[in-house]
Parts: structure tokens; sequence; C-alpha cells
């Protein structure tokens, strides 16, 4: 494997399988676990990542390490881009 392929903080591969990547974000919208977003504050919150310049592989977000599609998915989680969040807080409802 390449070195460009594995995530520089713990050397993981990061190159997820979409599949996987919908595994995740089944498990958490099926989970009572999580308090999770609309889907149209979801599509809307990966559309601001579709366009970050900190977006990697369309899945790894650069300034915090977490999958796009999880962490987007997410009720208390918000965009960590360093000159602010790209989600709107209409957007958290």
């Amino acid at each position: 494997m390449q070195d460009n392929q594995r995530c520089k903080g713990c050397s993981a591969n990061v190159h997820m399988p979409s599949e996987d990547i919908r595994k995740m974000v089944d498990e958490i919208v099926n989970s009572n676990e999580f308090s999770v977003v609309s889907e149209k504050a979801y599509e809307e919150r990966l559309s601001e990542c579709t366009n970050c310049e900190y977006l990697q592989y369309d899945t790894t977000c650069l300034q915090c390490g977490c999958i796009v599609q999880v962490r987007g998915l997410l009720k208390d989680k918000d965009c960590p881009h360093p000159k602010g969040s790209r989600w709107y807080k209409k957007l958290l409802e």
C-alpha cells in the first residue's frame, strides 16, 4: 500500500468502501442512541462538505479526520472548518 493512502495521524487505511460507510450511516439512523439531523439538513451538510477544500477522498475531513457522511448525520456535531462552520445553524434542526 502506498504511503499516501494512509491516515497521517494513525497510519490506518483512509480509503473506506462506500458500502462500509453506508452500513455505518444505516446503523446510526436505525439506532436510538444518536440524535440525527433531518434528511434535508443532511443533504445540505454533505453538499457543503463536497465543496470544501478540506475534503479528501470524498469521505474524510482533513480538519477532524471524520468520515463526513457520518459526522454530517449527527445533530450534536458541527463543521470544524478553521474559518467557522460551513453548516448553518438552521441545518442543526
